[in-house]
């Protein structure tokens, strides 16, 4: 990382750059300036020094590095040290270390920095577009020396003469010599003044200098929180959820759990139950959605589920709108099955199951290679080739009341899998068939096994 190049751009806008841990340039304003000797005018500049007292990290440098490079901050502060580590090693070995257009850096015989500042670069920006030049001498000086050598060399002799004569030369040397003399009197006033204002300018620069310095080791001894955030945002259509509140305040202390055990976890609206949803994260295929919540089943959270943004997969796809999907509710609902009188359940289902192999327990179905989910013995409530199909089905599911359902897709039978248990062997899967078989929302379950 080429970090005096960033030092370099921060200079045209600030009068303090700290490098953390190793220093901070400082520019100090100077004004216009000439050179007696040569006669070479030089236009107002920023004068740059360097104090390695001043180490305290700031956060300048680090926020302008990390929206050049579109880097997360720490990460810009950790490239800063590598680099700060790598300068003071070059330094301790006895080399210069030169920032372009800034100035070099070495260790004197004390052990101390000493920089000596680049002179072929102007940091301020209000003399942009000058540039130093050199005026002629006045040579005025030369003719009066001329003249007077003349006239001691060659003296007019006045013979007397009855004629008028007018004294044109005497009138133009004594004009001559008093332009010469008003002349190098201005000039001498005038360099006068340029010397003066210079002085009280460099001594009111001084001051507001260390003002700034105090100024600035004030706010570094406190430095304020940071008010930029680089935030990666959550895009896909598959969320795995953790829970669904009443209150609010309860679903900002889950996300709060959530966040501090590694998830990004974030609230995606309320349902139309008028709870809180909270998820642990989206994704963009049903297969990193599934394999993720496997883990999070595993890990954390048994009863964590898949929901996938079917209106958001729509628009994007399809156009689906509400009419459609109340038109293939009431189509679906007529295919519902009775339901027993004395368990009645909260509300009908608006999907049924579109199971196509044998519904009785004792004949199972065996499906292979499934990467979602682990081998075993599945309780099956549907099945859907339709993507809407499938998340009305599960959407009815929860509504009455069973939220502890999951689903896998087999690429076979091109069929998206809705269940409600999983079992290590077939005896106990057959039991909870025949326990479950008097409700009406499971008496249509049949038993999958999954090899993989």
């Amino acid at each position: 990382m080429q970090l005096e190049t960033y030092i370099s751009d921060l200079l045209y806008r600030y009068e303090c750059v700290t490098v953390p841990e190793f220093g901070a340039f400082l520019t100090q304003r100077s004004s216009a300036t000439i050179n007696v000797s040569t006669h070479a005018f030089y236009p107002p500049k920023k004068t740059i020094s360097f104090n390695e007292q001043i180490q305290k990290n700031d956060g300048l440098l680090a926020h302008y590095i990390a929206d050049i490079e579109k880097i997360p901050f720490e990460v810009a502060n950790e490239k800063i040290q590598k680099r700060v580590k790598i300068l003071k090693a070059l330094l301790t070995q006895g080399e210069t270390l030169t920032f372009n257009n800034i100035g070099d850096i070495i260790f004197n015989n004390e052990g101390k920095i000493q920089f000596e500042p680049s002179c072929n670069h102007n940091y301020l920006t209000d003399a942009f577009g000058l540039s130093q030049f050199v005026s002629p001498t006045i040579t005025r000086e030369v003719y009066k020396e001329t003249a007077k050598t003349f006239e001691k060399e060659i003296p007019v002799a006045f013979t007397p003469e009855k004629r008028k004569s007018i004294p044109y030369f005497r009138y133009a040397a004594v004009a001559l010599i008093a332009l010469t003399l008003g002349g190098f009197v201005a000039s001498n006033y005038y360099v006068n003044q340029i010397e003066t204002h210079n002085q009280l300018a460099q001594e009111k620069a001084f001051q507001q200098l260390d003002n700034k310095i105090q100024q600035a080791t004030f706010v570094i001894e406190n430095p304020l929180p940071a008010v930029t955030f680089n935030v990666t945002k959550q895009t896909g259509n598959y969320y795995i959820v953790a829970g669904a509140f009443r209150l609010e305040e309860n679903c900002e202390k889950k996300i709060e759990e959530l966040i501090s055990e590694g998830f990004k976890a974030r609230k995606i609206g309320v349902n139309k139950y008028g709870l809180h949803e909270v998820v642990y994260g989206s994704y963009e295929t049903a297969e990193e959605a599934l394999i993720a919540l496997r883990d999070i089943r595993k890990t954390s959270n048994e009863d964590a589920w898949l929901k996938v943004d079917s209106e958001k997969k729509n628009s994007d796809s399809t156009p689906f709108n509400k009419s459609q999907a109340q038109n293939q509710t009431a189509n679906t609902a007529k295919d519902l099955t009775e339901t027993d009188s004395k368990n009645p359940v909260k509300s009908p289902l608006k999907s049924t199951s579109n199971l196509d192999f044998s519904e009785s327990p004792n004949i199972i179905k065996i499906i292979k290679n499934i990467k979602t989910i682990d081998s075993g013995f599945y309780l099956i409530l549907g099945a859907y080739a339709d993507i809407t199909k499938r998340d009305l089905f599960i959407d009815d599911l929860k509504s009455n009341g069973i939220n502890d359902i999951g689903f896998f897709f087999d690429s076979v039978s091109n069929k998206y899998f809705i269940y409600y248990k999983k079992f290590d062997t077939l005896d106990t899967a057959k039991l909870e068939l025949q326990s479950s078989a008097s409700l009406a929302y499971k008496g249509r379950m049949v038993i999958i096994k999954v090899e993989n």
